[in-house]
């Protein structure tokens, strides 16, 4: 069977299956065609770059018939992105708006903050480097001192820890949050306060019906997060399957 006969046999089993395993479609594929596992994992991985596929959990996978998120970076996101990588080369960031979350918002709320993750180490001195730079950045603000101090339709910065394995995709060359991080960072993080409750579940109800979320990732980040507890029981409420 060529190339591309192959890759049709895939995407028509992907079609009568929404959610399948490698493990299944090999069952299918082998006795038709012969394939090896190797070669379908091939297959698989050529399927998931070109955006035909997407992996929905461990050995998991389905066809793309959702959007996948990504947001794109402003300008001032790259500029910021690109003066934190000349003076700070050796460290990891997360640079983004808060107006990447509109889309999933029911209530839409004004959030003009630029959000800058780095590792827990590295913080302050990136906050103290953002100053010099003159922009108004605050240091993990909490609660307390957004309400009481920051306007959210005011352009700042607010520089936030960076948790180690947070999954992350780089869009223009600048590293942004996944859907899955954004979904867990918006349930954990007391920045986003205003957002949480009865908000949080309207915004994952949407990001369900709107992209692509990989359930594994998903789950793996809210456990280093410590809601894993509290998503399932959000999915469970929403009967999010």
């Amino acid at each position: 069977m060529s190339n591309n006969e192959t890759t049709t046999s895939i995407l028509a089993y992907a079609e009568t299956h929404p959610n399948f395993s490698t493990e299944d479609l090999f069952a299918y594929l082998h006795e038709r065609t012969g394939i090896n596992k190797s070669s379908l994992a091939w297959y698989l991985f050529k399927l998931v770059n070109a955006n035909a596929l997407v992996r929905t959990g461990r050995g998991m996978y389905a066809k793309v018939t959702k959007q996948v998120f990504t947001p794109n970076p402003t300008e001032e996101v790259k500029e910021i992105y690109s003066s934190l990588q000349t003076y700070f080369p050796f460290a990891k960031f997360c640079v983004y708006h808060g107006e990447i979350i509109a889309p999933l918002q029911h209530h839409l709320s004004s959030n003009r903050i630029i959000y800058v993750e780095t590792e827990r180490d590295s913080a302050e001195t990136v906050f103290n480097f953002l100053k010099e730079k003159a922009y108004e950045s605050y240091l993990r603000p909490d609660k307390e001192m957004i309400y009481r101090y920051i306007d959210m339709d005011k352009k700042a910065i607010f520089v936030k820890n960076l948790i180690s394995e947070a999954p992350l995709q780089k869009i223009s060359d600048v590293p942004m949050p996944t859907v899955e991080k954004l979904l867990v960072d918006i349930l954990r993080d007391t920045d986003f306060f205003y957002l949480q409750g009865s908000e949080s579940e309207h915004i994952i109800e949407n990001a369900f019906n709107l992209y692509t979320v990989n359930r594994n990732r998903l789950f793996r980040y809210a456990g280093r997060r410590k809601v894993k507890e509290e998503l399932s029981s959000i999915l469970e409420n929403l009967n999010i399957q």
